[in-house]
């Protein structure tokens, strides 16, 4: 009995360390694979990030050039801040490391013409702006207020994946680029998504940012909906409506109709939270890839535009030889009748002076 009883509490010993080995190895176990988990998720965003990465380059900067025309328009503006009536017409032109915007439309308040043009460099970060109606001109050391603004295509895709560095001020590199709001590492793969028929990654900062990556369309941003923070009213969201297939070697898809919808502050009253401020709709009318037209990168200022160059900080007329040329030839030619003019009169009044006098005599 006795022996029982020591073998019965040795069994209970080993029992103990054998569970106490396998409590510590369990954990051990756990924590591998929860660190396992962590690296799998990350470098799943990892490759969510060069897919779209990948494709803005393939928007950017392919080599032989994208062209399209597209429209710009407010489907709901209740402040009146679009400013313009009707559609604003915009035709781009990019062959890295140059994009040529053309913006046409009528201003709301009086009823004017609107029409500027400029040349973005992005490498050397330089932007010629023309005004047209104004004739005033701007060289500026980087990207020139319009000139962005009027980019819209593609500023409506830096809001769909983060603001570009380039936009603070920074020039361009041959770094692929960073949709930046992923820098922050707050973001997460939270799985496959239907979003209207549309298969997409689902990426999310909670409480924050919700990001719907298109899986079947080249990996652009499909929808985003940015808040002010867990259960906050919306800042802004991007939708894309519709795309095309432009390069199907290269599997290049574009969007061809974006909306944009920008919320009522938090700062407005409360019952203008999640109501939309400003409605915003991109369609692609006309979009080429190949066989640019390279001369529209040479911006040329017309004669007698006031510019502003601010690369040396100085301002003056652009002057028009042959139209002085013509001014001066015309001023010549005025004192050259005046004279003769005075030459005649002189021997006319000379002329009557002497049959006068030889008629006295």
């Amino acid at each position: 009995m006795l022996l029982e009883n020591k073998i019965t509490t040795s069994e209970k010993r080993s029992l103990r360390v054998l569970f106490s080995i396998s409590f510590v190895f369990g954990c051990c176990i756990t924590t591998v694979h929860s660190e396992e988990a962590e690296n799998s998720q990350q470098l799943q965003l990892d490759e969510v990030i060069k897919n779209i990465q990948s494709t803005k380059e393939k928007l950017l900067r392919d080599p032989r050039g994208i062209a399209m025309e597209y429209t710009f328009s407010a489907f709901k503006d209740p402040t009146g801040d679009f400013g313009f009536q009707g559609d604003h017409r915009v035709k781009n032109v990019i062959k890295w490391p140059q994009l040529y915007i053309d913006a046409t439309g009528v201003n709301v308040e009086d009823g004017s013409l609107f029409h500027r043009t400029s040349v973005y460099d992005f490498m050397r970060h330089r932007t010629i702006a023309l005004d047209r109606p104004q004739q005033k001109a701007v060289i500026y050391p980087a990207r020139f207020l319009f000139s962005s603004a009027h980019s819209i295509y593609y500023k409506n895709l830096h809001y769909a994946e983060g603001h570009q560095l380039y936009r603070f001020g920074l020039p361009f590199s041959q770094v692929p680029t960073i949709p930046e709001c992923f820098s922050s590492g707050n973001y997460q793969v939270v799985g496959i998504e239907d979003v209207d028929g549309e298969t997409c990654i689902h990426i999310q900062h909670a409480g924050f940012d919700d990001i719907w990556i298109s899986k079947e369309h080249g990996f652009h941003v499909h929808q985003r909906v940015v808040t002010y923070g867990p259960d906050q009213p919306r800042q802004f969201e991007t939708l894309v409506l519709s795309y095309q297939l432009i390069d199907q070697k290269k599997n290049l898809w574009v969007p061809m109709k974006i909306q944009r919808k920008e919320y009522f502050g938090i700062d407005s009253e409360a019952e203008l939270h999640n109501q939309v401020r400003l409605g915003l709709e991109i369609n692609v009318t006309k979009i080429s890839i190949g066989n640019i037209d390279e001369s529209v990168f040479a911006l040329h200022i017309p004669n007698g535009f006031h510019v502003s160059d601010l690369l040396v900080e100085e301002k003056y007329y652009v002057k028009n030889p042959p139209f002085d040329g013509a001014v001066g030839m015309s001023t010549w030619i005025a004192f050259g009748l005046i004279f003769v003019g005075f030459i005649v009169v002189f021997l006319v009044i000379s002329l009557s002076l002497f049959k006068r006098n030889r008629t006295k005599l």
